[in-house]
């Protein structure tokens, strides 16, 4: 009887770890939730994912005419990266798809391509 309740504390505990994402969209012509571009994105944004979720993600695109788009999700690990105006990022901890965590990836990824370029002509 005492192993069944050891079980049922463990199963408790290891149950809650579901990951947390900031799940919203902006757009700079609408202006609809503004809160979701700023540099710190509301708390009530921040959403529990499915367990199928593995990572959170930020899509920003930029189109002229139509302003700039940006998407927060659960979603399934990405590569990051820009193409033709969609930049993509993925993350894997709680709130990490918040602006100021990819603008410290983006700084993160210029700093790679940066040391290639050096490591790459010594």
């Amino acid at each position: 009887m005492n192993c069944k309740v050891v079980i049922l504390f463990a199963a408790l505990f290891v149950g809650g770890n579901a990951l947390k994402c900031y799940n919203c969209v902006y757009n700079s012509v609408s202006g609809l939730q503004a809160d979701c571009q700023s540099p710190s994105v509301a708390e009530s944004h921040l959403q529990e994912c499915s367990s199928a979720n593995t990572a959170c993600l930020k899509v920003v695109t930029e189109v002229v005419g139509a302003g700039t788009t940006i998407a927060r999700s659960c979603g399934v690990s990405i590569s990051d990266g820009c193409v033709s105006g969609v930049c993509s990022y993925s993350c894997t901890s709680d709130g990490c798809n918040s602006s100021n965590s990819v603008k410290i990836s983006i700084l993160a990824m210029m700093g790679a391509i940066v040391s290639g370029f050096l490591l790459a002509n010594v």
